[in-house]
């Protein structure tokens, strides 16, 4: 079963690796998906060049007048109708086995359907609050029949023998998830600032790709990578434990030689995490995009090849992500406690040799470290704040 693949439609076309995306049958061993960690750099530039980028808005296309219409875009009759022909298979396939007797075979007088799944917390399906009379319409014991062996997808398709293929559980979602992203994108035409960031689908259920991150408002679930605006996510990727997403290499071109000591890069290496922002930026429309990262993803290599790509960016940095040695010293000082060198709401600016990065640290309660390869060369407004 095909997983995750980029339409080759919406892919640049600057140089790189062909194979690097092809997400599916990829994956890294022994390397899992993790924060950036690369030396520091002690090459230091003279002048900085902006990438400039004309902003624009997003679009939505015309929507149904009917709410009912809007909702069958994404959840089209026929899907339904498949899901039908899938349950039926399922439960042939079960009876065939002896695994039930029939369709109508009884549970256990509480079902603990719901709390299985990890999408309620009442203890049994019966325990909860009715918003609608559904008991006129079927029996509880049916409506648990249906929850249990209800299928989205078509079992005899399912691929587990093939361990580069996505695990069983985001294979049986990969095709509604597909078409909710397809019709996305034909409603939503994305404007200039998009934001790529981790998303947790709450789950508490049985699953091996399940993940915990501590002190979140969802803690547990099925961890996605995302590309969103203003809230409306166009594009996501399953998080695996063991990363497909390769590391991959970009070519630059050959810069003019300028700034301190070092030397100019030609080609940059991103992590399996870094890669993930380019697959997501490539099955957008192609465009122009301001792209927004948190510390998970942000180095200066990332923001060079997304920078050749015809993308911008600004984000978070961490002091192990390659930036400016000095930054990064001045970073770790001040989280030892020895700060002194930085005062409060002070700002310092380092360039990669080549140009193409501003690195950006700013003392507020404690250092900053910022990296961004777009300038809009506007007049510099500061606002003084006070400890």
């Amino acid at each position: 079963m095909t997983s995750q693949s980029i339409p080759s439609q919406t892919q640049d076309s600057y140089d790189f690796d062909d194979n690097s995306f092809r997400t599916h049958s990829q994956r890294g061993p022994n390397d899992s998906t993790g924060v950036p960690d690369f030396p520091a750099d002690e090459a230091e530039g003279l002048h900085f060049t902006p990438f400039n980028i004309e902003y624009r808005d997003f679009q939505i296309k015309s929507l149904p007048q009917k709410t009912l219409e809007l909702f069958q875009l994404f959840v089209p009759i026929s899907l339904v109708q498949s899901w039908i022909e899938y349950t039926n298979d399922w439960v042939a396939h079960l009876i065939e086995n002896a695994v039930i007797n029939n369709w109508n075979s009884p549970l256990k007088e509480h079902s603990r359907i719901l709390q299985w799944e990890g999408i309620s917390a009442a203890t049994a399906l019966g325990d909860q609050r009715p918003l609608h009379p559904v008991t006129k319409f079927m029996p509880l014991r049916k409506f648990e029949l249906i929850t249990r062996y209800f299928r989205t997808f078509d079992y005899t398709k399912l691929d587990v023998s093939d361990k580069s293929d996505l695990p069983k559980v985001f294979q049986a979602a990969e095709p509604w998830s597909d078409h909710i992203q397809n019709v996305s994108a034909e409603l939503f035409i994305p404007g200039t600032n998009l934001a790529v960031d981790k998303y947790i689908i709450a789950y508490k259920g049985r699953s091996k790709e399940t993940t915990l991150v501590k002190n979140k408002p969802t803690p547990v679930g099925f961890k996605v990578w995302v590309i969103a605006q203003h809230g409306f996510f166009l594009r996501w990727l399953w998080h695996m434990k063991r990363s497909p997403y390769k590391a991959i290499v970009i070519k630059l071109p050959v810069p003019k030689p300028q700034g301190k000591k070092g030397k100019t890069k030609t080609t940059v290496t991103l992590s399996n995490t870094q890669s993930v922002v380019f697959h997501l930026c490539n099955m957008l429309p192609k465009a122009t995009y301001h792209i927004f990262t948190d510390n998970l993803f942000s180095s200066p290599n990332l923001f060079r090849a997304l920078r050749e790509a015809g993308y911008g960016a600004t984000g978070t940095a961490r002091p192990n992500c390659g930036i400016s040695k000095l930054l990064k010293k001045a970073k770790e000082s001040d989280k030892s406690g020895n700060g002194a060198t930085f005062q409060y709401n002070e700002v310092r600016v380092i360039f990669t040799i080549d140009g193409l990065v501003s690195q950006i640290a700013w003392k507020d309660n404690s250092l900053m470290l910022f990296l961004l390869t777009v300038h809009s060369g506007a007049d510099k407004e500061r606002t003084e704040k006070k400890r």
